[in-house]
């Protein structure tokens, strides 16, 4: 269903359905939206724009609390809905809803501290620093947290004064039909929200739509890039990436071995690799010591046993072709030169859901640059730190970045030589805070960081001096 006007109706376009990537069993099933829809959720989410930006900041943040008081009491059906369309477990799907309970105070907190209002008084002259809505943003939200990621928008684009067009992920439509039910029981005014489903098509009628002025992703490097290239032709609207990344976590002049084995494992393999922010690449000495903590990784992931349940925390991935995917990126590492030291493979019986794979890239002639969505490992031995730095900042990518170590004076080196907007010490690279920016730079991003900082790209600044005569 789309949710245009405050109204539900059937999409018009071509039909698609979601898939519980565990079972395979099929829990929903509907239609894209056509060109016509898109115009009307554009044209409706424009007409209620003068209303919602004209209205207080306290009235609109009144109605926003509302929405999240409402998550707050429907918050185990929301965890449910998460765990059935994207695998996760139920204590995964609730730390997600957890996350995005928090958003609403660090986005009110975000506006009045980085954009708002002030006035200040120059002897006869007075400055002026208001800040303005946009209008319509479009918001397209991924798959992995089909609720956090899009409401770290939508959250701060509305309070703001923006109205939205909302584009969910094929794969969760079930789940943003809900929170467009809790955004509908909130007492948004009409046309605030719309929502439509859609493909590649639908999305880049986004970008181009006349009405829109920006668009807020989040997302693959890959489709990122074409996004990018849309835009370009209108440099006028706003164009906020989240991209992914070729995380690297070293380990270095450590005697915890079994604390930086569990820290190493989370960081990799939550969510069966599928967060922007997991470890792709484990950096280690090429020492005893290095070689004890792969030893004991290995035997770690080696205990799981996929007929248990309470096993599965880190889920299967989210489609057939997710999974043939990650299979043959990892045949296309060991046929450049990679050695497997566990060969991931698809669990008999299972429709998507596969076991981690370690892979040591310390040989080879090329290093191969892409990030890889699944719960892969890429193994590296560097001789000493600096060179583990270097090996570290070998990627086009720059979202997250680790180092474990007993020594916190290598952390003040590394915090400062790495390229990467989240660098975690003695904690995993899939710890962020939510009164911090979010984001990175190369390929993971266009600089315009989300979490504490999206305020920054949902408003933008007036400046006036005013003087007496």
């Amino acid at each position: 269903m789309l949710y245009l006007q405050n109204q539900w109706s059937l999409g018009k376009g071509k039909p698609f359905k979601s898939m519980n990537p565990l079972t395979g069993e099929l829990v929903w099933e509907g239609n894209f939206a056509n060109v016509s829809q898109l115009n009307a959720a554009m044209s409706a989410a424009y007409k209620s724009h003068d209303g919602w930006s004209t209205e207080s900041i306290q009235t609109r943040i009144t109605i926003i609390r509302k929405f999240y008081a409402l998550l707050e009491k429907n918050k185990l059906p929301m965890t449910k809905l998460i765990s059935t369309e994207t695998g996760k477990t139920h204590a995964d799907a609730a730390s997600e809803v957890a996350a995005t309970l928090a958003k609403l105070n660090n986005s009110i907190l975000a506006y009045k501290k980085r954009t708002g209002s002030e006035r200040n008084s120059l002897g006869v002259m007075q400055t002026s620093l208001q800040h303005a809505s946009h209008g319509v943003m479009s918001v397209v939200g991924p798959f992995n947290f089909p609720l956090h990621l899009p409401n770290g928008h939508i959250t701060p684009a509305l309070i703001a004064g923006n109205t939205i067009v909302y584009k969910p992920s094929e794969s969760t439509p079930m789940v943003a039909e809900y929170m467009m039910m809790l955004w509908d029981n909130a007492g948004l005014p009409s046309g605030v929200i719309n929502m439509i489903h859609g493909g590649k098509d639908i999305v880049q009628g986004l970008c181009k739509h006349p009405l829109n002025k920006g668009l807020l992703f989040t997302g693959s490097y890959k489709v990122g890039k074409q996004l990018n290239k849309i835009m370009a032709n209108y440099p006028e609207k706003i164009l906020a990436l989240e991209l992914g990344g070729n995380n690297p976590l070293v380990v270095w002049s450590t005697q915890k071995i079994n604390a930086a084995v569990d820290l190493i494992f989370e960081s990799a393999f939550i969510s069966s690799g599928q967060r922007c922010t997991c470890a792709r690449r484990l950096i280690l000495p090429n020492t005893n010591n290095g070689k004890k903590i792969l030893a004991k990784l290995k035997q770690r992931i080696q205990s799981l046993s996929y007929s248990d349940k309470s096993d599965l925390y880190y889920g299967p991935l989210i489609s057939p072709k997710a999974t043939e995917g990650f299979l043959i990126f990892q045949d296309k590492l060991i046929k450049l030169g990679a050695k497997s030291i566990l060969k991931a493979r698809k669990v008999r019986g299972s429709f998507n859901l596969v076991t981690p794979s370690l892979i040591n890239i310390t040989g080879m002639k090329k290093s191969y640059d892409e990030e890889n969505f699944g719960p892969m490992l890429q193994v590296y031995f560097a001789d000493t730190f600096d060179d583990a730095v270097v090996e570290a900042n070998n990627t086009k990518y720059g979202l997250a970045a680790g180092l474990i170590s007993d020594n916190e004076k290598l952390f003040e080196v590394f915090s400062q030589k790495i390229n990467a907007g989240i660098i975690n010490f003695n904690s995993t690279t899939t710890g962020a805070s939510g009164a911090f920016p979010f984001g990175g730079i190369g390929r993971s991003g266009n600089l315009r960081p989300a979490g504490f900082y999206a305020a920054d790209y949902c408003a933008w600044p007036k400046a006036s001096i005013i003087k007496k005569l």
